[in-house]
């Protein structure tokens, strides 16, 4: 026999675990994206611009054309940081030599944190993914705790049935 209630409340904790799964795998997309987006968005809201110099120029093993860009710059505090950025297609712009100066961007609250001023768009995609995985995740963790309130109001008006 059929009872519309009961189908009701079982589309409700249905509801729930689709729900948590896919929070799950939403969080597991923003957490492979947290490197770049980070980079991009503390670099992105408190941007200082410096200019750094090339320290090495690395080749990759697996990529003919792609080279690691290492380089110091000094942020205004006066401390030296160093940093990569690994280009993978150097080869069709080679534009920096080992001592020569690079534009850099690094953040005002986080110095340790740079990037080639040129290639800070290249971590605008990690940054989309990171912050969309995070804010769907708390949209659906409210649906999920407007459903269970659904649930728990069904459950006291069972009471009265």
């Amino acid at each position: 026999m059929f009872y519309p209630r009961e189908a009701e409340k079982d589309h409700l904790y249905n509801r729930i675990v689709l729900l948590t799964v896919a929070c799950c795998v939403l969080l597991f997309l923003a957490s492979m994206a947290k490197d770049s987006g980070t980079i991009y968005g503390t670099i992105r809201w408190s941007a200082v611009e410096v200019q750094g110099t090339v320290t090495q120029l690395e080749s990759m093993q697996m990529n003919e054309d792609g080279a690691v860009i290492h380089y110091r710059y000094i942020d205004s505090d006066r401390q030296v940081h160093e940093d990569a950025y690994p280009d993978q297609r150097y080869s069709v712009h080679k534009q920096y030599e080992v001592g020569g100066e690079i534009p850099l961007l690094y953040s005002r609250w986080f110095p340790q944190i740079s990037s080639i001023a040129t290639e800070l768009h290249t971590f605008r995609p990690g940054f989309i993914i990171m912050a969309g995985g995070v804010l769907l995740t708390l949209v659906f963790f409210g649906v999920s705790f407007m459903t269970f309130g659904r649930i728990y109001g069904m459950k006291e008006e069972d009471r009265f049935y």
